[in-house]
């Protein structure tokens, strides 16, 4: 079975028996929980940016989205009511 990477917000949550279905999380929220036996599950705290770049790259390569990031980069304006399906559209652009 391919390796499978998960982006979520916790990774507190995910106990060893789910190392079936996700090989690694990476998270952007810091909590973690103890387990028994001094267990954590495998994964990388990465934090908001992470997420700011992935948006940032996706919006810039995107011709209906690019619109929506300023002039130096520092911003990115996004819908809350659309942003779902602005992000959707932005990724099949990518992959067509």
């Amino acid at each position: 079975m391919p390796q499978r990477h998960y982006l979520n917000r916790f990774v507190k949550d995910f106990k060893n028996y789910t190392e079936k279905y996700v090989d690694f999380m990476h998270y952007t929220v810091p909590l973690v929980t103890g387990q028994s036996g001094g267990y954590k599950f495998p994964s990388e705290y990465i934090g908001q940016y992470g997420v700011y770049d992935a948006l940032k790259h996706i919006y810039s390569k995107s011709r209906q989205l690019s619109h929506l990031i300023n002039a130096n980069g520092s911003e990115l304006h996004v819908s809350k009511r659309y942003f779902a399906c602005d992000l959707e559209k932005g990724i099949l652009s990518i992959r067509s």
